[in-house]
């Protein structure tokens, strides 16, 4: 009897991790759409998708700060990108404060001002006020190595 509850038990936690890893997939993909559509067209709002004290390195660069983030996008030259591929997976509640948080990779190419180069951006973002934004955001070009 006992090793059939102990089974259970751990069905049902293997059960409920795979819900939270779908839930996490469902809620980055969604995410990285309005994130990506926000950098090529609407920077002016893109603080929103940050939190207040939230950091971003670009390739090497750090930011803090939301506002600093989003001036530093305006900058940029306008932009397009192609997510090629995106991964995603659930940050354990225990090591987030029991907040849900989401590690998210992107992969693709980007072009500002004609120039098409190749990134990858890892993102951790976290739920406020049913809503996903960025704690801490990791931008980086890619070089191709022959």
């Amino acid at each position: 009897m006992i090793c059939r509850i102990v089974n259970k038990t751990h069905e049902m936690a293997a059960d409920a991790e795979r819900l939270k890893a779908t839930l996490a997939i469902e809620s980055a993909t969604s995410f990285v759409k309005i994130y990506y559509d926000f950098v090529d067209k609407m920077r002016h709002k893109l603080a929103k998708l940050y939190m207040e004290e939230a950091s971003l390195v670009w390739n090497g660069n750090t930011l803090k700060g939301n506002a600093a983030i989003q001036k530093f996008y305006e900058d940029l030259p306008v932009s397009s990108h192609t997510i090629t591929c995106m991964d995603s997976q659930p940050v354990r509640d225990e090591n987030a404060g029991g907040q849900s948080t989401i590690l998210v990779t992107t992969y693709g190419t980007s072009s500002f001002q004609e120039r098409k180069q190749l990134f990858q951006q890892t993102f951790l973002i976290t739920a406020e006020n049913d809503k996903w934004k960025v704690v801490s955001d990791n931008f980086r070009f890619q070089t191709v190595v022959a």
